[in-house]
């Protein structure tokens, strides 16, 4: 294992420039590869993130929140045969961004900015389905694949469409269950990232909602097979959702006939399941194995008089939600991919995470899974993910550890069979002891053939306290240890995304390359890199016609 670079005075490390706004590149602009990619390597890897942090900018706009900026989709059109990459860079044409541009200031409640100023305004937004023009439909987290169109995805219900080949804006997702009116309502949340199960060859999200008459979570199968023809519903379908929901008007005034056209459709094949919940909880990522979809409802709750709180004092959307890991468990909820039913609700240790790695079941009994995941003691992050902290290198506590646990269908438990396996160290002290492997990060990627299997390999991005990311390193799950690092100086890595070589499932696990975009924090310009699955060393990089900000996920096509 490399060991973490030491700054030296040409050398300081600098996060700043990872939260500056980048600009658009609407045409493609062909890039040749310094080195030499496989020839096999051709497809697209889209990529999501922040990309703007302040409005025309203008600095006395600048957000709160590194989750804040405006979502900024990139196209890579990467091509073996010619050796070259394609770049495109686009904003998400979203009402949020094109309101708040237009008017020079920001127009709806994002992550952690408020833009309302007064007590009353921010009252309101607290209940998000009554003022729907402070309701942000910025959508800067992720970017999926589903039904030959691609999706920007964040937690709120709703969804961006956007032209593959184009990144034009088509018109927002508004017929997901969780994303439709409800009596009530209180606050709403999606999953940022939804699930796609080769078995089956469908996709799979979920989405919880609090109302006064009770807390809802609806898990959704979308079907990959589609026929040509929009589905036969009922004609005026979307202008009767539009027209009894004030809330979707706003989103749905500039849709396209071709999104009009994919919301039916979505609406149409879509299976739904509804399960009523205790908390409403925040729940960033799921995963599935070959059998069933795993959520882990962590002791991070919404609480009403937090919510209330916060929105009076113009505190960020997760201050809404209240800690209480020190009293109460993670649920492990596990639905069943075949039939949409609850097989079990399992009580675990208490921890916070944004990321499952992979989970998967015993070769020997298919009702024990293994549940690998990015864990943290608390959710102190989100507090240190701040603008103003991160622009000026203050990250105390660095990001999580892999915890693994076993869940057992049939007895009902979870255990963790690498607990206490070392002595408690750090800020997440709990997570550290219990770890598979003793290194800080996030973003964690596999080989997408493993998905729900039993793996080896896992890719992400070092995350040590007071640097972000630093790193790419691939961890081995089966021995236990970091086998690869890759970093160069004051230089900040992206989520590293594994392309297979092949899918024949006899190939080897690591026989692929890696994808990640890296920023020079000086230069401030950005490449995309090229790695050796097996070897982890560069095979070619490839410098962008603009500078990357800090993204956070993306996948291959």
């Amino acid at each position: 294992m490399t060991a973490l670079s030491v700054d030296t005075e040409e050398q300081v490390w600098n996060n700043y420039n990872l939260f500056t706004s980048t600009k658009e590149s609407a045409d493609e602009e062909i890039i040749k590869f310094q080195g030499n990619i496989p020839e096999w390597l051709k497809g697209n890897l889209y990529r999501n993130g922040p990309g703007a942090h302040e409005i025309n900018d203008d600095p006395k706009t600048t957000f709160n929140h590194a989750f804040d900026g405006f979502a900024f989709i990139q196209k890579y059109n990467i091509d073996g045969s010619s050796q070259t990459v394609g770049f495109r860079g686009s904003f998400v044409k979203s009402r949020t961004y094109t309101e708040s541009i237009k008017n020079g200031s920001l127009k709806t409640r994002q992550f952690g900015t408020d833009p309302c100023k007064s007590i009353l305004g921010r009252f309101q937004n607290l209940f998000f389905g009554r003022d729907s023009t402070t309701h942000t439909d910025d959508t800067g987290v992720t970017v999926q694949m589903v039904q030959n169109e691609l999706l920007a995805l964040t937690e709120t219900t709703t969804g961006n469409i956007l032209d593959p080949d184009t990144l034009e804006h088509l018109g927002a997702l508004v017929t997901l269950p969780y994303g439709r009116p409800k009596d009530s309502p209180i606050i709403s949340m999606a999953t940022a990232h939804v699930m796609h199960d080769n078995k089956r060859k469908m996709t799979v999200g979920y989405g919880n909602r609090m109302t006064n008459k009770g807390n809802f979570l609806d898990i959704v199968f979308i079907p990959d097979d589609i026929s040509d023809e929009v589905p036969k519903v009922n004609d005026d379908d979307m202008d009767e959702l539009i027209s009894r929901s004030r809330y979707l008007l706003y989103l749905t005034d500039n849709i396209s006939e071709r999104g009009k056209n994919y919301n039916r459709r979505i609406k149409a094949t879509t299976k739904s399941f509804r399960f009523p919940c205790d908390h409403v909880c925040y729940m960033h990522s799921a995963s599935i194995s070959e059998n069933y979809l795993i959520l882990t409802e962590i002791p991070y709750h919404f609480n009403k008089f937090y919510g209330l709180w916060y929105s009076v004092t113009g505190g960020s959307v997760t201050q809404m939600f209240k800690w209480n890991g020190e009293t109460m468990p993670t649920y492990f909820r596990i639905i069943s991919l075949d039939t949409g039913e609850q097989i079990a609700y399992i009580p675990g240790p208490a921890f916070f995470q944004f990321h499952h790695i992979n989970s998967y079941e015993c070769e020997n009994n298919k009702k024990k899974i293994t549940v690998d995941i990015c864990a943290f003691d608390d959710p102190r992050i989100i507090d240190e993910f701040t603008l103003n902290n991160l622009r000026e290198n203050i990250f105390p506590s660095g990001a999580g550890y892999v915890r693994r646990f076993e869940v057992d269908l049939d007895a009902n438990t979870c255990i963790e069979p690498n607990a206490n396996a070392r002595e408690p160290k750090g800020i997440h002290a709990n997570s550290h002891a219990h770890s598979l492997i003793p290194i800080q990060f996030e973003l964690p990627r596999i080989n997408p053939n493993f998905t729900g299997k039993k793996y080896q390999y896992v890719y992400a991005v070092r995350a040590p306290p007071g640097r972000i990311f630093d790193g790419i390193i691939k961890l081995d799950v089966q021995t236990k240890e970091v086998i690869a690092v890759w970093e160069e100086p004051c230089t900040s890595p992206s989520e590293p995304i594994f392309v297979p070589r092949s899918n024949d499932e006899d190939s080897k696990e690591d026989d692929g390359v890696i994808l990640s975009v890296v920023l020079e924090q000086k230069a401030k310009r950005s490449f995309l890199i090229v790695l050796d699955g097996i070897t982890f060393k560069e095979l070619a990089r490839a410098y962008l016609p603009v500078h990357i900000p800090l993204s956070f996920h993306g996948n291959f096509y």
